[in-house]
């Protein structure tokens, strides 16, 4: 059986895995002034976007996710044809509007797609799971690595829902931003209030970064620490201990609001390496995605791995 998977354009992975495991991306578009522009996971393109459109002008960006229609077409097209069974892995459903989007075009593609496979003879019947991450940022990628190695050992699409639905409430995501006067605006333009006027006014006194985490459908800040190398020190040292307690997935997904390789240069970050190589543990490291982008600021940071929290004191 031929399984394909997809995911939402703000799910940070890199391009390597996208074109090794024939990833379909989701595109969105982001709205700045007079001109929008649509984004995929193209390296270039996150590059070129980086240098020309992030300032202060994408405090008034917009992003629009696919919508019913475009992801119904996308289906019907092609991924129909090339693939008998597809899960689309999304945002959390309380973040993002591409999992209902793409809850109400299965209907569709379902309903639709046999005169097509038909009419290209495509034998056999189709089907298509939506997968709430209930993460953000990174953590969506962890669920599309796990789908992408159980298909490449040729589990079934049954083994492979069962063990997304019980890995999802265990995908832990963090973010650190780097400038959080473009994080609390973007922020307040969306009427999300969870960067209040105090938290900002100390943050900016004391240069004091929140490390901000998403989990089952919720994101709350379960950390305060000065300096932004701090705070990203101190989630790479978190990860280090999650992974010496043991992780369900053994990967490490890491995103940077910019160029990645600057991770490199973050303290703490040989020693997680270090410790990933020793437990087997894979680092995935890539660009954040544009529209995630438009919305935390440059260069924040972004992190997610699959296992228990551990002691929020730990960060």
């Amino acid at each position: 059986m031929r399984i394909g998977i997809a995911i939402d354009v703000s799910t940070d992975v890199s391009h390597e895995f996208i074109v090794e495991n024939r990833i379909q991306v989701l595109p969105s578009t982001i709205h700045m002034g007079d001109s929008s522009v649509v984004y995929g996971r193209e390296p270039e393109r996150s590059r070129a976007f980086y240098e020309e459109h992030l300032d202060e002008r994408a405090l008034d960006a917009e992003t629009s996710a696919f919508t019913v229609r475009e992801i119904e077409e996308l289906f019907l097209r092609r991924l129909v044809l090339e693939y008998d069974y597809v899960f689309l892995i999304t945002l959390t459903a309380a973040r993002s509007q591409t999992y209902e989007n793409a809850h109400k075009a299965a209907f569709a593609i379902l309903q639709s797609y046999a005169p097509i496979r038909r009419e290209h003879r495509v034998e056999g019947p189709f089907g298509i799971r939506v997968v709430d991450s209930q993460s953000l940022f990174t953590g969506p990628g962890v669920l599309a690595w796990e789908a992408a190695r159980l298909v490449r050992q040729g589990h079934t699409p049954q083994d492979i829902r069962l063990q997304l639905d019980d890995l999802t409430p265990y995908v832990h995501a963090y973010m650190v931003p780097q400038d959080l006067y473009y994080l609390r605006t973007r922020a307040a333009r969306r009427g999300d209030q969870s960067v209040g006027l105090l938290s900002y006014v100390l943050g900016q006194t004391l240069d004091i970064k929140p490390i901000i985490q998403a989990v089952r459908g919720q994101t709350q800040a379960v950390a305060k620490v000065r300096h932004f190398e701090s705070a990203a020190e101190r989630l790479f040292h978190h990860a280090v201990g999650r992974i010496e307690a043991g992780l369900l997935v053994p990967l490490v997904n890491i995103s940077y609001g910019g160029d990645p390789s600057l991770v490199y240069e973050l303290p703490g970050y040989t020693a997680l390496q270090r410790t990933a190589e020793r437990h087997g543990v894979e680092l995935m490291l890539s660009a954040m995605a544009p529209a995630t982008a438009v919305n935390v600021g440059v260069g924040a940071l972004a992190l997610a791995y699959c296992g228990d929290a551990g002691e929020l004191t730990e960060l």
